[in-house]
């Protein structure tokens, strides 16, 4: 297939684009050329910024168009108009931040409340905005699609982990089993429903190939949502190591200089979760077993040596395991 993504050179796209290649597709990278420009020499590149996407892009026929990196309707807006005309299908990656409804709501459907599209809800600071935001970007995708005879799709992803994910939210928890010691907050501690960065790649992919999906919006998460104990038991067998586990409460955490711990936070809440039955059924996916991706996780951070963003300043963390 001739394929364009848009970004493709730092996380998600990054592995979306290393299957596609694998795949045999013909890859063309939209982006400014700022980040990792020297990747994937078997793709092509067109240059330039999505605010003003340049003409190139509307001059080739794509069968399949990702957008990796779009935020706001006005960005789906400027590259779809660009591009829609010669399009077969247009695959949206958008987020499961979009559901106003998440704390103690286990299981959300793609058919889930949306936050609404209103000046308070896009306000900058307004816990709703990134999810406000990507709700209209879905709403532009749409219109774009009935405008321009376009098919489509949308995907909702969860929290994604993996390797190159430099946010370390998840990345946290492995190198803080590694290194021996974890302190996690008393219940109740709702850790964010999960997927592995490859296995989204996947369903993306496959949401631009399945037949059905035109259309279609899809939640993007793992089968099984993983509590903060699976996530340090799991790592602490993958590593062979024994960590010591401290639960603490929330105000020692924050007295000891957490603003905020990966996936978790400093503030009691529910686990909250999606259904991934949507891509189970149409887009006949399953997970990469869960050991399985840790220990990729892992073998990834020894390989590329990074230092972890710690979520509780060091001295507070000793004052916590003393």
């Amino acid at each position: 297939m001739r394929v364009l993504v848009a970004g493709g050179t730092k996380f998600v796209g990054r592995h979306l684009v290393d299957l596609l290649l694998a795949d045999g597709h013909d890859v063309t990278l939209f982006n400014r050329g700022l980040t990792n420009p020297a990747l994937f020499p078997g793709a092509a590149r067109i240059a330039g910024d999505r605010a003003d996407p340049p003409e190139a892009l509307g001059g080739r026929d794509w069968d399949w168009v990702f957008d990796v990196s779009g935020q706001t309707a006005e960005d789906v807006g400027r590259l779809g108009r660009r591009v829609a005309a010669r399009t077969g299908r247009y695959v949206f990656v958008s987020t499961a931040s979009v559901y106003r409804d998440r704390a103690g709501n286990p299981g959300i459907d793609e058919d889930g409340e949306l936050w609404p599209v209103t000046p308070a809800s896009l306000a900058d600071g307004s816990p709703s905005a990134y999810g406000a935001r990507k709700t209209a970007a879905e709403a532009a995708v749409w219109a774009l699609a009935v405008e321009a005879g376009m098919e489509a799709a949308v995907v909702r992803p969860v929290l994604v982990y993996g390797p190159w994910d430099l946010s370390d939210r998840c990345g946290y928890w492995l190198h803080r089993v590694r290194a021996g010691a974890v302190v996690v907050p008393e219940a109740p501690a709702g850790f964010r429903h999960t997927v592995y960065v490859k296995d989204l790649a996947r369903i993306l992919a496959a949401a631009a190939k399945a037949r059905g999906a035109a259309g279609r919006t899809y939640n993007a998460a793992s089968t099984r949502h993983h509590t903060v104990e699976d996530w340090i038991g799991t790592a602490a067998e993958v590593a062979g190591v024994r960590p010591v586990v401290r639960r603490v409460s929330w105000d020692a955490l924050r007295a000891a200089g957490a603003t905020g711990l990966p996936g978790v936070g400093v503030h009691p809440g529910a686990d909250w979760t999606v259904s991934s039955a949507r891509i189970q059924r149409e887009l006949g996916f399953t997970s990469t077993p869960f050991a399985q991706t840790l220990a990729e996780c892992y073998a990834h951070m020894a390989a590329e040596g990074r230092a972890i963003k710690e979520a509780i300043p060091l001295d507070g963390l000793a004052r916590l395991l003393s």
